[in-house]
């Protein structure tokens, strides 16, 4: 049963039933941006499991409607609502960060975003008091255990159901690349694991339905495959498909979910202005061309994204559909031209953003900077500089 006594199934099937509507009723290039924070303690910067605590004093400062849970006691979620412009994601994250540090230090804990933890002990860590985490464990048991990471989603809204999938299947192209520049996961297990993203592998690629989605021939191929996986006990919630790229039927969006979390304020604010500028560039083109291009097989986007997770910024991937091989920053700016077009073409108002896209490809991720200062010091080093880049309140602008 779900809250208000309807059945799993009934609640999928209703879903399903109106996902078309919701989608024909959608409003394009709205934003809603979603991080999931680790509760540390700020001594040590251990992972504490102090959801109950934290969530209560949450509430008490105002940000119920900005707070969720998710599957770990010592991981906490904070949420914009719909947001209209990129400027509104601006100013509502810079508003819910700077609010959650300063419960934070009033509760005597600290909070660091990053993809992973990079010494905690899975084994170790305490599931959320909540139902459907509870049966989520029971049904996934160690997938959903070893899955101590933290996440950025980014759904940006898209009118019209054939549309909305459309723009999904080509998104599943340019997702390695975004992977790519929000790398920030290099340690896992108390070492350097010698990737850019180890999130990506643990929870991606071990989830089932997770990594990359399949390409879908319209939305009803889409509604089809959504009630197989409900009339075979595959699923027991609408949601559970944790592709990078999913079309969000319950609220009529494009969900991006293959980053990492984000130390910097400034980073999500970028992926998240790139990915509205992404979807912008797919819509305009599909309402030109009457379509889109016809999706790159499977097998091309995997491998992109084994390299895009392996290397990060630094990744050599496949410039598909060819079989030349060219750094990622030469992809990644390309489709930041692309999105800064779609999106001066929509007075969207995200170039600010986009220019610090630009800046992570040439630069380097989250996981280049974590290196970089343990390089010069320690891992523990790194993971203070990324709760030092967390607890901090300063953002770019929106102009």
């Amino acid at each position: 049963m779900v809250g208000d006594g309807t059945t799993a199934f009934e609640a999928m099937s209703a879903a399903i039933a109106r996902a078309r509507e919701i989608f024909d009723g959608s409003t394009d290039f709205t934003l809603g941006v979603e991080e999931e924070y680790a509760i540390l303690d700020p001594e040590s910067l251990d992972l504490v499991p102090e959801w109950e605590r934290t969530s209560a004093a949450a509430i008490d400062a105002g940000l119920e409607q900005a707070l969720a849970g998710e599957l770990l006691a010592s991981e906490i979620e904070f949420r914009t609502g719909k947001c209209t412009s990129w400027a509104d994601a601006v100013a509502e994250l810079t508003d819910i960060r700077a609010r959650v540090a300063q419960v934070m230090r009033n509760e005597g804990l600290a909070v660091g975003i990053s993809g992973t933890h990079p010494w905690a002990d899975y084994r170790e860590q305490q599931i959320i008091e909540q139902p459907y985490y509870r049966q989520l464990v029971d049904r996934l048991q160690y997938v959903a255990h070893r899955n101590n990471t933290f996440g950025l989603h980014v759904h940006v809204g898209v009118r019209g159901a054939d549309r909305a999938v459309a723009v999904a299947n080509a998104l599943r192209n340019v997702q390695p690349v975004l992977l790519a520049a929000s790398t920030s996961s290099p340690f896992l297990d108390g070492r350097d694991c010698g990737l850019a993203s180890a999130r990506s592998l643990t929870f991606s690629r071990t989830f089932p339905r997770g990594n990359f989605a399949p390409a879908w021939r319209d939305f009803d191929h889409f509604l089809e495959y959504l009630g197989f996986l409900r009339d075979t006990g595959s699923i027991t919630s609408i949601g559970q498909s944790w592709w990078g790229v999913r079309p969000h039927v319950l609220i009529g969006t494009v969900e991006l979910r293959m980053f990492d979390g984000q130390p910097r304020l400034d980073d999500t604010l970028a992926l998240t202005a790139l990915a509205q500028g992404l979807v912008a560039h797919f819509c305009q083109e599909y309402d030109e061309h009457g379509g889109l291009p016809e999706p790159f097989p499977g097998y091309m986007i995997d491998e992109n994204l084994w390299r895009a997770a392996r290397f990060g910024t630094d990744a050599q991937l496949i410039d598909l559909p060819t079989t030349s091989v060219v750094p990622v920053a030469e992809l990644g700016l390309a489709w930041v031209d692309r999105a800064r077009a779609a999106g001066q073409r929509a007075q969207l108002g995200i170039d600010e953003g986009l220019d610090r896209a630009a800046q992570i490809f040439v630069d380097g991720s989250s996981a280049t900077r974590q290196r970089q200062v343990a390089a010069g010091g320690s891992m523990r080093d790194a993971f203070a500089s990324v709760v030092a880049e967390t607890m901090a309140t300063s953002s770019v602008s929106a102009s």
